[in-house]
């Protein structure tokens, strides 16, 4: 069995360096698969990310705010890939805290000055009458592909990860 501190490295790496996650929703009567650019905040562990207000995932969280999202990476040294699923609850990100998301989303996703001015929008995007809202997935479980496994038997399983493990 892998140590619990090689693990929560690998869980760390890998929501350093994915950049992004496939979120999955239900709404409508059907589930709905998105990629969304996310940037990860821990103590409590949660992404991040901004979307369409009206896009169809956006709208499935206003009603059903269970989600699950899946991420990964491959070209990595070994066995050439790992990833991660997690389940949570998401939340569009309220005004009064707006300013500081916006700040923190970007300072997070393009930590040099230069790509950040050139990449961030303007924060009236994201209230009003503007066509963006940031979101917030509090993540409540996290799983990583279970390595030592697969190198075993190929069997594709995966080892659950202690959330507050999960601290930058």
């Amino acid at each position: 069995m892998t140590d619990p501190a090689e693990l929560t490295g690998r869980g760390l790496f890998l929501l350093d360096n994915a950049q992004f996650a496939t979120l999955a929703t239900h709404g409508e009567g059907l589930p709905w698969a998105s990629t969304v650019s996310y940037a990860h905040l821990t103590d409590p562990l949660r992404l991040l990310w901004y979307s369409a207000g009206a896009a169809r995932h956006s709208r499935n969280i206003t009603g059903d705010p269970r989600v699950s999202a899946s991420i990964f990476m491959t070209g990595l040294p070994g066995i050439g890939l790992d990833g991660a699923q997690l389940t949570g609850t998401c939340r569009e990100v309220p005004p009064e805290a707006l300013a500081d998301i916006h700040r923190t989303f970007y300072a997070r996703k393009f930590p040099e000055e230069g790509e950040r001015a050139e990449w961030t929008l303007p924060i009236e995007e994201f209230s009003g009458n503007g066509p963006r809202r940031f979101y917030m997935l509090h993540v409540e479980r996290f799983w990583l592909f279970d390595v030592d496994r697969w190198l075993v038997d190929k069997h594709d399983g995966r080892v659950e990860l202690d959330v507050p493990s999960l601290r930058a």
